[in-house]
């Protein structure tokens, strides 16, 4: 039905001149609602999507490319609200409008003034990129004189369009991207973590490995048979993902030539000059597992490595292909119902959710990877271990400590506050030299402490108030005393004698304490 109504409003549009490439390929994408017909019928945004597209190539970005033409339609719809008179995007692109392009904005990212908070601090912060790639765009259509600059001054048009590219760059960190880039972080700083179970995590391998067999099985005796053929492949790509900790996007782009001619050009020797470095135990592994890299995010060559099952599996999969996929899929992971690949993360999740996990929510592969990272902080691995591993990941090695190493929540909780513990008992200076993972506190004795310390800060808050009548007690009989030539102890009440005892001897040893760790 979806479908339906875009070919439908793709046929109305049919007599607008726009970039065939962005007609073919993004509009039949673009959901079919009113954002996307502005976006379809503006001269400026289709521009802008067409640049867009000509250099991000790869098919993935046709999604992205309709979703920065929506963002910026989104902007044009509400700013026409505000400013009825606007027709299109070119009306806009003036410095007399640069408040109405920042009020506009927050009403889109909806910016609450009483709390001053952005509820979508990220459209925000990305839209100032775009609208200042449109001044550039509607720059070059003043400079040929095309649309709707056709008979106007080129250098008056141009003044206008970079003065208001200029208050973008010098003023919308001021008036927007500051306040959205706090928010973001804001949004960050308590957000529960999540990472995989390691209980869920061999469910379900085993689950996929029982789902392979099946599918095999179905296979040796319906060669053409396309949902045995889909769960083969499915099961596969699964389990590379939880071997490989890999962007999902990354392996469903896998290419098939780039496996076949990984198997044409294999050499068993190729490691035999470095077998003196390596111990037996990786001797076995480096035979049992095949490296090929792939192309991953930001043009780096990322690692896959197979394992003999996986590999086996593979074989079969290939041996099936010719009789169930169409020769122009160029992917290894490919769709057959269509030219495209599978898409990854729907597969993981639906093999979460069925295997039978306690967390399936937990398994993605954002949060495999975070699992991966932080469980290597149980081991001291070197920093060229580390920088190993982050190039594996397919990401840098401060990306990897910023964002993929054990969770603020579990260290500072755990980690940091063994450090403090320490400095609040004074005795610091016996681990001298330790890491943190090599200092052990007797947690029982601690807690009994911080216990016995909470219990003194209740009496103090009893005496200073909280049992008024006991107080008033032992002022009157002060006030006897002090008339009574014979002053006694024996008017004091017991109890207050011996917690005010005991209070000032608890006082009196963390004061001892503290001169000791100063000095």
């Amino acid at each position: 039905m979806a479908g339906t109504k875009a070919s439908a409003q793709n046929f109305q549009l049919n007599y607008l001149k726009v970039d065939p490439d962005l007609r073919e390929r993004v509009f039949p994408r673009m959901r079919a609602d009113k954002i996307s017909l502005v976006a379809k019928k503006d001269p400026l945004i289709c521009a802008f999507g067409a640049g867009y597209l000509k250099t991000h190539r790869e098919k993935h970005f046709l999604s992205v490319t309709s979703r920065k033409m929506r963002e910026v339609s989104r902007l044009l719809l509400e700013i026409r609200k505000l400013a009825p008179t606007v027709k299109n995007l070119f009306d806009v692109l003036k410095p007399q409008n640069y408040d109405l392009l920042v009020t506009a904005t927050k009403n889109v990212a909806k910016y609450d003034n009483d709390m001053e908070f952005f509820q979508s601090p990220t459209y925000a912060m990305n839209i100032s990129t775009s609208l200042k790639r449109c001044c550039d765009i509607a720059i070059l259509h003043a400079l040929k004189k095309t649309g709707v600059y056709a008979s106007v001054s080129t250098a008056e048009v141009e003044a206008e369009l970079k003065t208001l590219s200029h208050l973008i760059s010098n003023n919308w960190k001021f008036d927007v991207s500051s306040q959205a880039s706090t928010d973001l972080q804001t949004n960050k700083w308590n957000k529960i973590t999540m990472v995989p179970l390691a209980s869920d995590l061999k469910l379900m391998k085993d689950y996929l490995i029982k789902k392979a067999t099946e599918a095999i099985e179905i296979l040796k005796k319906e060669s053409t048979n396309q949902n045995a053929y889909v769960m083969l492949l499915e099961t596969i790509f699964c389990r590379l993902v939880l071997l490989n900790r890999k962007r999902p996007g990354e392996l469903q782009r896998f290419l098939l030539h780039t496996y076949e001619n990984s198997l044409k050009t294999e050499n068993p020797n190729t490691y035999e000059e470095f077998s003196e470095v390596v111990t037996e135990a990786e001797k076995a592994l480096m035979k049992n597992f095949k490296r090929i890299v792939i192309r991953g995010k930001r043009n780096r060559g990322v690692p896959v490595l197979f394992s003999r099952d996986i590999q086996e599996h593979l074989n079969i999969l290939l041996q099936h292909r010719l009789q169930i996929m169409t020769q122009s899929n160029i992917y290894l992971f490919g769709n057959p119902r269509t030219n495209e690949p599978i898409v990854g993360y729907k597969v993981i999740k639906k093999y979460a959710l069925n295997c039978g996990a306690t967390s399936p929510n937990a398994i993605t592969c954002t949060r495999l990877r975070k699992h991966l990272a932080t469980l290597t902080q149980l081991i001291n691995l070197s920093e060229s271990d580390m920088e190993q591993l982050a190039s594996f990941m397919g990401h840098t090695l401060g990306i990897h400590r910023s964002s993929y190493r054990l969770p603020d929540d579990v260290f500072q909780t755990a980690k940091i506050s063994k450090l403090l513990l320490l400095m609040e008992k004074g005795g610091a200076g016996k681990f001298k030299g330790k890491t943190l993972d090599e200092i052990d506190l007797n947690m029982d004795e601690d807690l009994m402490e911080t216990s016995e310390e909470d219990n003194v800060e209740n009496m103090m808050k009893e005496i200073d108030g909280t049992e008024g009548d006991e107080i008033r007690n032992v002022t009157e009989q002060d006030t006897l005393s002090s008339e009574t030539p014979h002053t006694s102890s024996e008017n004091v009440p017991v109890n207050f004698k011996k917690r005010q005892e005991k209070n000032f001897d608890t006082v009196d040893r963390r004061t001892k304490e503290n001169r000791n760790y100063f000095l």
